[in-house]
């Protein structure tokens, strides 16, 4: 069990990762999306540094929470990007840009892979650690 355990919490790390490095590089090009708070590359950089934090957390913490954090961070992330291409999202009552971007690129389908693998991963190593700390 505990290579398993282990398996997943690299896989989380990476993914998180991945999506982060996927965020950075799109950040520039989306600063051009402003709202009165922040601009869409603002939050593209925000959601790199929570990415590579809950990184961290899952290979730093060996708790099941990290892995329900983990998937959390990556859950949310996954569900604002695939519901952004479909739908208008004006936050700007709050300051923030309207985000809608209706198209499929390479970028935005290695993110929601990698989001989509970091949730799995991060379920999978909640389940196994919490397992681990009942038996």
């Amino acid at each position: 069990m505990r290579v398993f355990t282990i398996a997943a919490r690299v896989w989380a790390a990476l993914a998180l990762l991945v999506n982060a490095y996927v965020h950075f590089q799109l950040a520039g090009p989306f600063d051009a999306l402003v709202g009165t708070l922040v601009s869409q590359g603002t939050l593209f950089r925000i959601q790199g540094v929570v990415n590579i934090l809950a990184a961290i957390l899952v290979l730093v913490v060996h708790r099941w929470w990290a892995g329900l954090v983990a998937a959390a961070i990556a859950a949310g992330g996954l569900v604002l990007l695939v519901v952004s291409v479909y739908v208008p999202l004006d936050l700007s009552a709050l300051g923030f840009p309207v985000i809608y971007e209706p198209v499929w690129y390479q970028a935005k389908v290695i993110a929601v892979v990698a989001q989509a693998v970091a949730l799995v991963g991060g379920l999978l190593l909640a389940a196994l650690s919490r397992h681990r700390s009942t038996a």
